[in-house]
């Protein structure tokens, strides 16, 4: 599908990065794809290389792939439209992770997550917490572990991530 969106933006030249190695040699021809249900993929992607004036595969380690993987998640949410035009997508490289760029030192000067680690601690709410502000933080704490003086975030697959501050 992406090649086939590439050949109508009128696209000529291209370079395609891929975490998986094994589709990247088989790309390149350096490995035969030996899988009878795969073949008909391979036939069709040699048939859409020919419409290209120059690709290249390259191999990215998957470690190093974050940007595709966004991207990648980006394409799934947007539907393809077939006839309009699509701007270029500007991307800028950071120096950090977007996720530290909005933290931000809280004015009582506690850390972001105070209030909660107090709630899971001794259940007592922030002293001006009104009760919208006491319902969501009973709602977060869900979510959260407290192990000693430590307080750790559960990701879905039950991971625990540990809260610090900036």
């Amino acid at each position: 599908m992406g090649f086939n969106m590439t050949i109508n933006l009128d696209v000529h030249e291209l370079l395609v990065l891929g975490d998986f190695d094994l589709l990247i040699r088989q790309a390149l021809g350096e490995w035969e794809t030996r899988d009878i249900k795969l073949i008909p993929y391979k036939q069709c992607l040699e048939d859409l290389i020919k419409k290209f004036k120059s690709i290249e595969f390259r191999y990215i380690p998957r470690f190093h792939n974050e940007l595709a993987d966004a991207l990648a998640t980006l394409t799934s949410m947007l539907p393809y439209p077939s006839n309009t035009y699509i701007d270029l997508l500007e991307i800028q490289v950071r120096d950090q992770h977007g996720y530290c760029n909005i933290i931000a030192v809280e004015a009582d000067g506690e850390t972001w997550y105070h209030d909660m680690k107090q709630f899971i601690k001794a259940r007592e709410y922030p002293l001006h917490g009104d009760r919208d502000k006491k319902r969501t933080i009973r709602r977060l704490t869900n979510g959260f572990l407290l192990s000693g003086d430590i307080l750790y975030k559960r990701t879905p697959d039950l991971n625990l991530l540990r809260c610090v501050n900036n």
